[in-house]
């Protein structure tokens, strides 16, 4: 009976201490969230987010908090009344997260690309503090200047607001 109760407990032990990764959440594929948002000229933005699963899941245990760093990424493209693509403004984040301790961008940074040569970039600022990544661009288009921001956020429990 002794040895019955002394293997429970140690199988206990190492299920607490010993967790590994599904290998399913480093396959699926990642999901694309899309908002078109309209200027009072006719032209359009069209903002993507890109949802990817953990880069590197891990757990400390399952009797306790689980960890993942999760790569996030939001674009935004303008587009004209004639239905063509100016620009592009791509802000990608790198979270890590503690499921309900702590959440934290550990790095980030950003893409323009223009299409139509009439555009040019003004300014283009991108910063990561505590869980959010921010960037702001500035486009210049003759002598109107537009500017638009965008943000990723990252809670303790690995759920993003934008």
């Amino acid at each position: 009976m002794k040895r019955i109760l002394s293997f429970l407990f140690i199988l206990t032990l190492i299920t607490c201490f010993v967790h590994t990764p599904a290998a399913s959440a480093a396959t699926s594929a990642p999901r694309v969230k899309t908002t078109i948002t309209k200027e009072e000229d006719g032209g359009y933005y069209v903002e993507m987010i890109t949802e990817t699963s953990p880069l590197s899941p891990y757990g400390i245990s399952p009797c306790s908090a689980s960890a993942a760093t999760v790569r996030q990424t939001r674009n935004i493209e303008y587009y004209n009344s004639s239905n063509s693509l100016c620009w592009r403004y791509s802000l990608t984040g790198i979270f890590h997260y503690i499921t309900g301790i702590s959440a934290a961008c550990d790095d980030s940074w950003a893409k323009v690309t223009i299409y139509n040569p009439t555009y040019s970039l003004y300014d283009e600022k991108h910063s990561h503090s505590g869980s959010t990544a921010t960037g702001t661009i500035k486009m210049r288009r003759q002598t109107l200047i537009k500017s638009k921001t965008i943000s990723i956020t990252c809670s303790k429990n690995g759920t993003f607001s934008y």
